[in-house]
């Protein structure tokens, strides 16, 4: 399967959701009607952002407000003393029903993964594709002239320097055994946590003497609990609890997801009226924005048992839709999308609540696809405060705009975006974009004419072109050379 993109070249002088400057966004864009995980996960870590099907990439030294791809690494995620109060805050109220008094509403953290969605304001360029190709009446012919060997090379080349990125987050998961948790819960929990840790033994099939060694071992150790040992805490089934939160992660393309359509519009319209100050919006709005993807769901092979695509995992609260965290599972990655949620439950701070979510899932995925271990945050910007929140997931790494490399979040590029809000990253002056496209590659590059798909070489040729044209070659700069290589540019 191919991806099929439409080149729409430099987008300029844009609305900005973030400085609220009328005409000081700068980006490229494309509409991709069709995409592969794989390529999606390319595009992205080039600092590429889709918005329902269009793809834009922040032109990063001219644009208003800079925007740098981020990602946590979610193997390695640690978590600090606000993000286990969140975690035992919806827990209590799960089983006590009873609202903290010391919660804090995460205002800027509305709608993690997505941006203040600059892309929207400009009109129907990043709604609709600007032809009118359909892609269920193409029927793909190569043509003669097309040779698909370069391509494999080129995704060899991809999966060494992906290899090469993902080394800092090739770790284990962390443990997931409770401990006695000293002083970290009145004695009524520690006390549950102990029988419930003794009837867990006791499945599986431990006689009395095992357990109470496996009992004793574990006391006096001072062993951090793991974020899913906190989430593990909430009531389960078979307790008394005042409220159930279920979570069900469904695909947008499947017949669940339309069954539960209109109930997340409602939800959707009310958040961003009611918390964003937005105008009455229409369920076109929603789909166009959150449900329509390019990416088409996979399954099999080299895939997590839920496949890969695009999903909505929503959270059911006594059968009362809350929340919805729309997210992206590609081949490395999840890549979290948007999120709202019924602004009547913000004492929860679902915001954060649902990041740490997604991030628990992450860990998940990677034991079924080991090359699942980061999980993509959208970006980073430095100069809006209100977006800073997302480097309160750690460890996180942002992605240099100029060689495409992978940098901790740390004091030091800290200080850099301090003194500029645009920066190269890497300081190794020397360091190059490793899938930076040759004059010579584009003769490899894949195009899409009619129904047949060919090399430029020989689109050039039909054309009679003497010289590749400019918006071609801006296109192979910001894709890379494993993406021109794969993914079908339509040409008309």
């Amino acid at each position: 399967m191919f991806s099929i993109v439409d080149f729409y070249g430099k987008q300029s002088n844009y609305s900005c959701g973030y400085c609220k400057h009328s005409s000081s966004c700068q980006s490229h864009g494309m509409w991709a009607h069709t995409m592969t995980a794989d390529d999606y996960q390319n595009l992205i870590d080039r600092g590429w952002r889709r918005s329902g099907c269009y793809c834009y990439k922040p032109e990063m030294s001219t644009t208003c407000c800079p925007s740098y791809t981020i990602k946590c690494d979610a193997m390695n995620f640690k978590l600090n003393k606000s993000h286990k109060k969140i975690i035992k805050r919806m827990n209590k109220f799960l089983k006590d029903g009873i609202k903290s008094k010391d919660h804090c509403e995460d205002s800027e953290q509305d709608g993690h993964g997505c941006e203040i969605s600059g892309d929207m304001e400009m009109g129907d360029v990043s709604r609709n594709p600007r032809n009118s190709l359909n892609i269920s009446d193409i029927d793909l012919v190569p043509s003669e002239k097309v040779d698909l060997e370069a391509p494999q090379v080129a995704r060899a080349e991809q999966l060494r320097v992906s290899k090469n990125s993902q080394q800092s987050g090739a770790s284990n998961l962390p443990s997931n055994s409770p401990t006695d948790g000293t002083n970290l819960q009145p004695k009524k929990a520690k006390l549950l946590r102990v029988e419930r840790k003794r009837e867990k033994l006791m499945r599986k099939g431990l006689n009395v003497e095992e357990i109470e060694q496996k009992m004793q071992g574990a006391k006096g150790k001072n062993v951090e609990k793991s974020l899913e040992v906190f989430l593990d805490e909430a009531p389960k089934e078979d307790e008394d609890a005042a409220h159930r939160l279920k979570l069900v992660t469904v695909s947008t393309a499947s017949d669940e997801f339309k069954q539960s359509l209109q109930v997340s519009f409602v939800l959707y319209k009310k958040y961003q009226t009611e918390v964003h100050n937005d105008p009455p919006l229409t369920i076109e709005d929603y789909t166009d924005f959150l449900v329509k993807s390019p990416l088409k769901f996979t399954t099999g092979q080299n895939t997590p048992s839920c496949g890969l695509g695009s999903f909505h995992q929503q959270y059911w609260l006594d059968n009362r839709l809350i929340a919805v965290g729309v997210i992206d599972i590609l081949s490395h990655c999840v890549s979290s999308v948007y999120f709202f949620y019924d602004p009547a439950y913000r004492f929860l701070s679902l915001g954060t609540y649902g990041s740490l979510r997604e991030i628990a899932f992450t860990r998940k995925l990677q034991q079924q696809l080991a090359g699942i271990s980061n999980y993509y945050m959208g970006f980073y910007i430095h100069s809006c405060p209100k977006m800073r929140y997302k480097s309160n997931l750690s460890p996180s790494y942002l992605l240099c705009p100029e060689v495409y490399t992978w940098h901790p979040l740390n004091e030091s590029i800290i200080k850099k975006l301090n003194q500029n809000k645009y920066a190269r990253l890497n300081g190794d002056s020397k360091a190059t974009d490793q899938s930076a496209v040759k004059t010579s590659d584009l003769l490899h590059l894949l195009v899409l004419y009619g129904n047949t798909y060919m090399r430029y070489s020989s689109y050039m040729e039909m054309k009679d072109f003497t010289d590749p044209e400019e918006i071609v070659v801006i296109y192979s700069k910001l894709v890379g050379k494993a993406c021109i290589s794969r993914m079908l540019l339509y040409r008309g």
